[in-house]
């Protein structure tokens, strides 16, 4: 038996890295874990995220959120994208932190999350 393949059938290479790299190269492609496998230290780590509070006028109530893209999650909280706040499409922004990295965006949305308070939330917004 070869190395590589499973028993019984041609040209079947085991589903292993090596199997797949062998399996690459017989179509003349070239296969390099080391550089597949390196993580991306680019956009995805370093990109900024965002703490937010909204508030709707019609039902009187606070989200708290997180994301990474503002324009797009509003756009959703405001046009029945998000099942928590499809009941209001009057949505404003009241509050906004910025932060370097989503684990620290979402240490601090959760601080807020868990206090289940608007007492907490009017006083972050100095109401």
């Amino acid at each position: 038996m070869e190395f590589g393949k499973v028993s019984g059938s041609k040209n079947n290479w085991g589903i292993s890295s090596v199997g797949r790299a062998l399996a690459w190269h017989a179509r003349g492609q070239r296969f390099e874990p080391a550089i597949l496998h390196k993580p991306i230290l680019g956009l995805a780590f370093f990109m900024p995220n965002y703490v937010y509070i909204i508030y709707s006028k019609t039902l009187d109530s606070y989200y708290t959120g997180e994301t990474a893209n503002l324009e797009d999650r509003l756009f959703r909280h405001r046009n029945s994208g998000s099942k928590s706040t499809k009941k209001a499409k009057d949505w404003e922004l009241k509050f906004l932190e910025k932060f370097d990295s989503r684990v620290l965006a979402r240490i601090k949305e959760t601080e807020i999350k868990n206090k289940k308070s608007r007492k907490y939330i009017e006083s972050i917004l100095n109401i």
